[in-house]
């Protein structure tokens, strides 16, 4: 996925890698900020699950189809079987297919998960969160997103409610998301009065540390969790 930026001032140093420019037009390249192999990965899954679909197609227009045949079967007494052999088979078919529709959910979750963070990390950097707080904002706010069944993005405050913002329906948007994240921990964003370099009003330099509130730190995963003490961040109570 490409974002069209219009200006570079203030993109941080770790993602102007990843700026390609073609007739004039800047553009973020979200690919080249995952490894290779995680693209490959998630490429080679979903062609082999583009193949699986066409398989399964061969059977139904649609799930419902294949289901409804599966009933006729039910429904019918085949000659030279028993009805529980039958059954066996029916039972059978039914629990591969489920384990085709499973698989498939899971592949496009994964995909829609690695998509998030790399929109939402790009959203970040444009509400000028430092490198080194990127990582770790994202990885706490992912479980504030959701997808509707129609694919619509939803984002939620921290005690589960819609997140009002400036999307469809007065529904929030990862920028608005950013804005938020960014604003609730200054530390890890970068002071445009300070002289560039991250360094903050009566600071004397170096690395910010994160304070964040014991509800906060709760709600992260393990994996968050570890970033956070990794580099310096501090739990108050709240």
């Amino acid at each position: 996925m490409k974002l069209p930026l219009e200006t570079l001032d203030g993109l941080p140093e770790g993602l102007k890698s990843a700026i390609t420019e073609a007739d004039g037009v800047k553009t973020l390249d979200l690919s080249k900020l995952m490894a290779t192999e995680d693209l490959t990965g998630l490429k080679g899954a979903l062609s082999k699950e583009r193949a699986n679909n066409a398989a399964w197609a061969a059977l139904g227009e649609n799930p419902d189809a294949v289901k409804a045949s599966m009933q006729e079967l039910r429904d019918a007494k085949p000659k030279g079987r028993s009805d529980d052999e039958h059954k066996q088979i029916l039972d059978q078919m039914t629990a591969d297919f489920d384990a085709k529709l499973s698989g498939r959910d899971e592949i496009i979750g994964t995909m829609r998960k690695s998509n998030t963070s790399a929109e939402l990390k790009a959203e970040l950097a444009k509400a000028g969160v430092l490198p080194e707080g990127m990582d770790l904002l994202a990885n706490f706010a992912l479980s504030r997103v959701s997808y509707a069944e129609d694919g619509a993005l939803r984002v939620s405050t921290m005690d589960g409610k819609p997140m009002i913002g400036t999307g469809a329906d007065h529904g929030a948007t990862l920028s608005d998301l950013a804005k938020e994240l960014a604003g609730s921990v200054p530390q890890l964003v970068r002071d445009a009065g300070a002289g560039g370099g991250g360094k903050q009003p009566g600071s004397s330099g170096g690395t910010p540390k994160t304070t964040i509130t014991r509800t906060a730190f709760d709600s992260m995963d393990q994996g968050a969790r570890s970033t956070f003490a990794k580099e310096g961040g501090k739990v108050v109570d709240g």
